[in-house]
């Protein structure tokens, strides 16, 4: 069988309607249990696929950009010492009287923003629910985080609160959306809905995404007097904690693909040991964040775009496709998004670049070598097929096509993108 076949072949395998089609995307993303602390992501594994990466680089192929303004970091505290630990990263002049010094963090690219309560008194020991922001509440949380997280649509999101009586800055793995969780402080005392994820069994479990074991070997290796580890096969205790924990997972999952223009590349939690004092708390935070930075780094370095050809419209839907070169050892994320929710939609591609008129837009990829039907998901965005590398050296003309009853001959055409395969 001849290159070009071959890569006809596998592409009528990416394209071809599945027997869910019908049924609309998941809109989460599925989440493993690591059995193995080296799955877990590291700035090594960043480090290597970005070397790899480079060595396929692509000219015609974009480097990795979101947005014009710089990315934000979300950070959260709950009892001290984990709110004083991100308090100067408060945007609330009342919290934060010294005003907010998140702005380009150390010139890094990007901005923090804390977000925690305040208790009375300050470096209280039985803390109770507090006051103001994430107050130590179920519903309070909830209705707080997320107005917080879709304002900032963060790059990476790191929750905190008080662990154990003792030195410890404990970076834990796992979240569970449970059924049961202890009480609060005040009725309901549990969450309402028990279980708070609602598109997930009891018990599903959503792991950290943050570089956990590069943070703690930073954090012990900084001489801070703190005690560092990662927490691989327990959780985060069943309170706030990891109430709050869930919260940040469950808010990047559904985001992690690198097309998506709320791209989230990690989120996780950090215990901070009770007994370390407010600037050691605050230093071992600093450490923390430099971490996760040269991880954001050294990903979105490592992440390229096919290229974009425009031709969009009539309609609103984008449609992007973005991971590593595809080359051999490489695959890339697609994704199309302000379609019309829960409506249908076809993905069309085809080897010739020949820009068409029909039903008042250009179809792209003209002959048509294939075309695979889908249906948006109620935020009208539709997660597409894993993009296999190594394919060989050609490129291949894709667009998504769907009907759409507010434009004047019924249909919207996202932007065509050329898939450059490589050896």
């Amino acid at each position: 069988m001849s290159i070009r076949k071959t890569f006809a072949f596998l592409f009528l395998v990416l394209l071809a309607v599945p027997a869910w089609a019908q049924r609309g995307q998941e809109k989460v993303r599925r989440a493993p249990r690591l059995d193995f602390p080296e799955q877990a992501p590291s700035l090594a594994a960043a480090k290597a696929r970005w070397s790899r990466n480079l060595a396929h680089a692509n000219p015609s192929s974009l480097p990795f950009q979101r947005g014009s303004s710089r990315p934000a970091i979300l950070l959260t505290g709950y009892w001290p010492p984990s709110n004083e630990a991100v308090r100067k990263f408060s945007p609330d002049p009342v919290q934060n009287p010294g005003g907010w010094q998140g702005s380009n963090w150390e010139g890094r690219g990007y901005d923090l923003y804390a977000y925690f309560p305040e208790f009375n008194p300050p470096d209280c020991s039985f803390c109770g629910r507090g006051s103001g922001d994430l107050e130590v509440d179920y519903q309070d949380t909830s209705l707080d985080f997320w107005p917080i997280a879709d304002t900032l649509r963060p790059i990476a999101v790191i929750t905190l609160s008080r662990g154990f009586l003792d030195n410890s800055w404990e970076v834990e793995m796992n979240q569970y959306n449970r059924l049961v969780w202890y009480d609060d402080y005040l009725p309901p005392f549990q969450p309402t809905p028990a279980p708070p994820d609602s598109d997930e069994a009891a018990g599903f479990l959503r792991n950290s995404s943050l570089p956990v074991q590069d943070i703690v070997d930073a954090v012990n290796q900084a001489n801070l007097g703190v005690n560092a580890a990662v927490c691989w096969t327990g959780d985060g205790g069943g309170f706030l904690s990891e109430f709050i924990a869930y919260h940040g997972v469950w808010y990047r999952d559904p985001l992690s693909a690198p097309p998506d223009p709320n791209w989230c590349i990690a989120a996780g939690h950090i215990h901070v040991g009770g007994r370390l004092d407010w600037p050691t708390a605050e230093a071992a935070l600093e450490v923390s964040v430099r971490t996760v930075t040269d991880y954001l780094d050294l990903v979105i370095a490592a992440t390229v775009c096919q290229p974009d050809l425009g031709y969009g419209g009539p309609g609103s839907a984008q449609l992007a496709v973005c991971g590593d070169p595809l080359a051999t050892g490489g695959s890339a994320e697609m994704l199309v998004w302000d379609g019309v929710p829960l409506g249908p939609g076809f993905l069309v591609g085809g080897f010739q670049f020949s820009p068409t008129a029909w039903n008042g837009g250009l179809v792209v990829p003209v002959p048509i070598h294939q075309q695979r039907t889908f249906v948006f998901d109620d935020e009208g965005r539709w997660a597409g097929p894993t993009v296999p590398g190594g394919l060989g050296l050609f490129s291949y003309y894709i667009q998504a096509v769907y009907p759409d009853a507010s434009q004047s001959l019924g249909y919207g055409f996202s932007n065509a993108v050329q898939l450059n395969s490589l050896p």
